[in-house]
């Protein structure tokens, strides 16, 4: 067991929400409210995104954005002979006034129906709408065919003429323009992997998709000012980036494969990615690194990443890549290999960090404040980070129900990696990051049940790790290690649950667990924790009713 004094302090990414739900077509604008623990975060509609006809200018911006171009569709919609790709895939055409910080997007979704049950409606997460006057839609069909739908904050429903059966797939057609606001100071900065400074715009989470599927019903979540809450199913990517109003020196920062085009346009292919971000900048310099022919890193930073601590010249980049590299290999050795070609970080100017697949952000203030070694934010925040690739992008979570699933693991990684690479620092570890906070809570909590991000990261992130070190001694270390491998494998482009992970424990195992489990989670019984995971249960008989 871990003594007393060690707490853990997580790096979590909390916002409070400034939200704007709008009605597109059938839903009334009166103000939306989500109960957050002991507070309320207010959703205030959107006044300019609260009618079904969009401002003149902007539609006729829209009308000019061509659709992607359709794939040659096959005589009839049911059938899939791409039965080995993921259900969900995306093209896009996006296209950015740097200047105005303005995105029009043209997008077609195309989703296979691969569950026993037919649905009658299809529900899209469109997470930009949270934010005011964010998010203006000015088209959308199924099939070429106009489709009724209703919009509410990141939900979009959209009821279907026919029901699409199973072994059937669709095609959704939006056009929409994008507005982030500015990446102001106070909590909503911690949302600025959507936004812009004066010197960065950040576009993540801001292409829509289908929502994911778990145990036959929809789950996406209303958003609040605690945690985060998406639950992502995994999605193929396939970008046409085209930016006007930049200069020559305008950089990308984007996952996946990234091809260059003349005049400031790029196409991006992304395959079995649970999200898709990039970033943009005149003054963001690339720092490359390859670490094999099969894995390339690269780190994009501001001039003030090099820094004079002490009378030495410092770069927050070149020491990034170093550790990355370093996480990268162990961790491909402790949990399964990282089977992508490039991994991307950048400086983000908003706090902390944000993980996406293949890309992550780290807040500026940990390059700025950099003063040389490992025992800082800037080491541990990118390490965390970095492990959000195993526990987050290839085993996926609900990060709203089971939020420890992921941020526990992450920040557990944080010091596997301490402790394989600067073994003298495990103790400065437990102390700086655990002990100075006596987090209190159970860790398998939601992020409903906090009323302030700190009892959240309190419970989830500190509470978790230590659970996660007790295991570990309760069963030893080579089954802590094959127990973590079993869950990747178990969950890899799956959404998780909290069965799947204690699944994996062996029998003989799970009585030398117990006194952990009963300390750390409220839920701990065999029964409870042993049971068939969510996505193994039945699939429903009937057609889904429509919204």
């Amino acid at each position: 067991m871990i003594p007393p004094m060690f707490r853990l302090l997580a790096l979590c990414i909390v916002g409070a929400l400034a939200l704007a739900g709008c009605s597109l077509t059938k839903v009334p604008t009166a103000v939306a409210t989500v109960q957050t623990g002991a507070r309320q975060v207010r959703l205030q509609p959107s006044a300019a995104a609260a009618t079904s006809t969009p401002s003149a200018s902007v539609a006729n911006a829209l009308d000019k954005a061509p659709m992607p171009k359709a794939t040659e569709a096959p005589p009839s919609r049911c059938g899939d002979d791409e039965s080995d790709r993921t259900a969900r895939r995306v093209r896009a055409n996006v296209r950015v006034d740097y200047q105005t910080k303005s995105v029009e997007v043209a997008e077609i979704i195309r989703f296979y129906n691969r569950e026993a049950a037919s649905l009658r409606a299809i529900i899209l997460d469109v997470q930009t709408n949270q934010w005011e006057d964010s998010f203006a839609l000015s088209q959308l069909t199924v099939n070429n065919q106009p489709a009724d739908f209703e919009l509410r904050l990141n939900r979009l429903a959209i009821g279907l003429d026919a029901p699409l059966d199973s072994g059937c797939w669709l095609e959704i057609e939006l056009k929409f323009r994008l507005q982030p606001a500015a990446i102001r100071d106070g909590l909503r900065s911690y949302r600025g992997f959507f936004g812009y400074s004066p010197r960065q715009l950040n576009l993540g989470h801001f292409l829509p998709t289908v929502a994911a599927r778990v145990a036959g019903d929809w789950r996406i979540h209303e958003p609040i000012g605690i945690g985060e809450q998406v639950v992502y199913d995994v999605t193929d990517w396939h970008v046409k980036l085209s930016v006007t109003g930049a200069g020559e020196a305008l950089a990308l920062a984007a996952p996946g494969t990234v091809t260059a085009l003349a005049g400031g346009n790029w196409e991006i292919e992304l395959r079995s990615s649970r999200d898709f971000a990039l970033s943009l900048s005149e003054e963001m310099r690339r720092h490359d690194l390859q670490i094999s022919d099969d894995l390339a890193v690269e780190v994009y930073t501001f001039a003030d990443a090099r820094i004079n601590a002490n009378g030495l010249q410092l770069d927050g980049a070149e020491h990034v890549l170093a550790e990355t590299e370093k996480a990268l290999a162990h961790f491909g050795g402790l949990f399964g290999a990282y089977e992508r070609e490039r991994f991307v970080i950048v400086q983000g100017d908003f706090p902390d960090g944000m993980e996406f697949t293949g890309l992550v952000f780290v807040g500026g203030a940990w390059f700025t404040n950099f003063a040389g070694g490992q025992q800082n934010y800037l080491t541990l925040i990118s390490v965390h980070e970095i492990a959000h690739q195993w526990w987050y992008a290839t085993v996926g979570s609900d990060s709203a129900l089971n939020p420890w699933l992921d941020e526990a693991l992450a920040t557990y990684s944080e010091y596997l990696f301490i402790e394989r690479f600067y073994p003298a620092y495990r103790n400065w570890w437990w102390s700086f990051r655990v002990a100075n906070f006596f987090p209190q809570g159970m860790v398998d909590s939601n992020v409903y049940e906090f009323a302030t991000a700190r009892e959240y990261i309190n419970a989830i992130y500190l509470r978790g790790v230590q659970m996660l070190h007790n295991l570990r001694v309760d069963i030893g270390d080579e089954a802590f290690f094959n127990l973590l491998r079993a869950y990747l494998a178990a969950g890899a482009g799956q959404i998780a649950d909290p069965t799947m992970f204690w699944r994996q424990l062996q029998p003989e195992q799970r009585p030398l667990t117990l006194a952990t489990r009963g300390e750390y989670l409220r839920v701990f019984d065999d029964q409870s924790l042993f049971a068939a995971p969510e996505n193994a249960a039945a699939q429903p008989s009937a057609p889904e009713e429509s919204p």
